[in-house]
């Protein structure tokens, strides 16, 4: 339950600002999440983005005003956040189909998107394999990227990060270094204020040579592993959406504002058996 009441509230706090900022630092304080962390689970149990959310609530109403009233497209876009006519203009299309001079001069039909309620959907016809345990700081070895959650562009850079690092021979140069020689990692470091944040392909370490790559220390945590099979993406994203959706809201544990692993196995990432692993770190 707590989970829908702090669902709940960062509605609550997005209705009442949406004429205005909406500030991710409030959301995230109030779902006791972080900045990498709130997006994520607000797409995982809504279907949809946050940032895409708030554009189509902002839009229903603008539309609302815009044809029961007098007030200027100009004035209609400053009071939803918006500094350019143009800028509205766009975000109304996208969301209409029509521009706003189009609903002040036709009255066109135009769509209209309620505000979010959550309801508790009880889910017990796939186990999810987890465990916990408590680990110490480790170190590992690899090479980082730095991206930003903005607009998605973090899906488009991470894969072509790896692809990079398949293409060149990096991934077997590292796994020379590692300390295990079998598993790689894929690690999100928390979002920084500016909302990018640091994403490495790493390997085990356990010290000595290094070559030209970063030595990087995760912090020591509590962590739930759970068990993913099946070919890459899907498995990892599929398992990633049950831990926002389904685990954490049914269980008393709290994300810790630390790095979130995914764990790669040897084999064929494309095939139906093929294991990985996803890391969070909870208190």
């Amino acid at each position: 339950m707590k989970w829908i009441k702090r669902l709940e509230e960062c509605v609550d706090y997005i209705e009442d600002n949406l004429k205005g900022e909406i500030d991710i630092a409030v959301l995230c304080r109030i779902s006791c999440l972080s900045r990498l962390y709130f997006p994520r689970l607000f797409e995982a149990v809504t279907d949809i983005p946050l940032s895409e959310y708030i554009r189509r609530r902002r839009m229903t109403l603008a539309a609302r005003e815009l044809s029961e009233g007098d007030k200027k497209v100009i004035d209609v876009a400053f009071d939803y956040g918006y500094s350019t006519p143009e800028s509205f203009s766009r975000a109304f299309k996208s969301v209409h189909g029509v521009s706003p001079s189009v609903l002040k001069s036709e009255n066109p039909k135009v769509k209209s998107y309620p505000r979010l309620a959550f309801a508790i959907s009880i889910k017990g016809d796939a186990a999810m394999d987890y465990k916990i345990i408590e680990k110490g700081a480790f170190d590992v070895l690899g090479l980082s990227l730095r991206t930003t959650d903005k607009d998605g562009k973090n899906f488009k850079e991470i894969p072509e990060f790896w692809q990079n690092i398949c293409v060149d021979g990096t991934d077997k140069e590292l796994c020379r270094l590692s300390a295990d020689n079998e598993t790689m990692y894929g690690i999100c470091f928390d979002l920084e204020e500016d909302g990018y944040f640091k994403y490495a392909a790493a390997v085990p370490y356990a010290g000595g040579e290094k070559g030209s790559f970063e030595v990087m220390t995760i912090p020591a945590a509590k962590w739930a592993i759970f068990e993913c099979v099946g070919a890459m993406p899907d498995a990892i994203q599929k398992v990633w959406k049950r831990i926002f959706s389904e685990w954490l809201p049914a269980t008393e544990f709290e994300m810790e504002s630390l790095p979130q692993i995914e764990m790669y196995y040897p084999g064929d990432s494309t095939q139906d058996d093929y294991r990985s692993e996803v890391w969070i770190p909870v208190k």
